[in-house]
């Protein structure tokens, strides 16, 4: 897993959407992009990734969008960004680097261990995340600080 700006957006377009769904009627890609600045063709081919892993479903036709494919509850930030980024480890030093033989300094290296252990608990953190924790923290800003801080994530 690697974290850019497309996991950085997916989860700006997540939460916009968790936000803006109103008893399960369906966002428009076309709206969230509005709101978040984010191109609607990039949209789509995030939503498309989210939809493979049931993250969200897509709703065909007149009033059509998406819609969360589960309970914010159950939607774990790590599997978002593993979703739109793929399950490569954080740092290149892992142990799948070893076992690739990709690492000559592997048997010898002093860090090794350190880069391991950090991506661990990167992981770990990201899937301790529901987006129902962020939904819930976002309640708690007022909206001159969202704000400010969608565009501190930029």
């Amino acid at each position: 897993m690697k974290i850019t700006t497309r996991a950085s957006y997916t989860v700006r377009a997540l939460l916009d959407l968790a936000r803006h769904s109103e008893k399960g009627r369906p966002v428009r890609l076309s709206d969230i992009s509005e709101r978040e600045g984010i191109s609607h063709a990039y949209l789509e081919q995030l939503f498309n990734r989210l939809k493979r892993v049931e993250v969200v479903r897509g709703k065909k036709g007149p009033g059509g969008g998406y819609v969360l494919g589960m309970d914010a509850t159950d939607i774990r930030i790590g599997d978002v960004i593993r979703a739109v980024e793929g399950a490569d480890k954080l740092f290149l030093c892992s142990d799948d680097t070893h076992q690739s033989k990709t690492c000559q300094r592997y048997p010898n290296c002093i860090t090794h261990h350190l880069w391991e252990r950090l991506s661990i608990r990167v992981h770990d953190f990201l899937n301790s995340i529901s987006l129902a924790d962020l939904l819930r923290d976002a309640e708690q800003l007022s909206p001159g600080e969202e704000d400010q801080d969608a565009e501190n994530l930029s």
